[in-house]
């Protein structure tokens, strides 16, 4: 007898596809057949499960933000556990993570994560979806930020908002330059470099002008 297919790992798989899609054609070249087509199943399955173009961007929305926040649970579980210098680990990890961002499978989800992104400009409830993702990442940045304060003052909370907040536009920039091909770096050291730079750059101008410049990393 043959065995029905798993409805949840149907769902994973059917998003998947709409995420090659999504990466290779955009938003507008999403359509049911055609991840019926690139799943590998019969015509009509993803009608099946996401009745709606509305319904399947949803879809495809939640299972970048699924793998995105698996891929940051692992920095924090790998940055807490590791046993090379504590103080840069996480930082250190968010770069390992970035640049993974060039090869498949991950470029492709990062295209597809920017095309929902311009989607749900115009979707509140795909746009409230980003926003808890990004608050997560602001929340990691913040951390890996306040790893690197001095230990022997007290934790400057305006400063760490703001470099934190620069981290993660630098990262997103980067992150769109990497998944189109436009890096121009070679390695995860090359890019925690420059993180270290804009970390350094926001306290020194910090400094000079307590309070002026920068704001909280909240939601884009």
């Amino acid at each position: 007898m043959r065995r029905k297919p798993n409805a949840d790992q149907r769902r994973r798989d059917l998003c998947d596809a709409a995420i090659e899609l999504l990466a290779e054609d955009g938003a507008r070249g999403l359509t049911h057949l055609r991840v019926d087509r690139r799943a590998g199943v019969a015509d009509g399955t993803t009608s099946f499960y996401y009745q709606t173009r509305s319904a399947l961007l949803r879809g495809a929305t939640d299972r970048v933000v699924q793998l995105d926040v698996a891929d940051f649970t692992a920095a924090m579980n790998e940055a807490k556990t590791a046993t090379d210098n504590k103080t840069e680990s996480l930082l250190s990890r968010l770069a390992e993570q970035a640049m993974r961002t060039g090869v498949e499978p991950e470029r492709s989800r990062a295209r597809a994560r920017f095309e929902l992104l311009m989607v749900a400009a115009r979707d509140p409830e795909l746009g409230a979806v980003f926003g808890d993702l990004m608050d997560r990442f602001v929340a990691i940045s913040e951390e890996a930020v306040a790893q690197l304060q001095p230990a022997d003052r007290p934790p400057d909370r305006e400063l760490i908002e703001k470099q934190a907040f620069a981290v993660v536009t630098f990262l997103g920039g980067f992150l769109f330059r990497l998944a189109n091909g436009l890096a121009g770096l070679d390695s995860a050291e090359q890019l925690e470099g420059y993180l270290h730079g804009v970390i350094a750059g926001v306290a020194a101008e910090h400094a000079r002008i307590p309070g002026k410049g920068g704001r909280r990393a909240t939601r884009a």
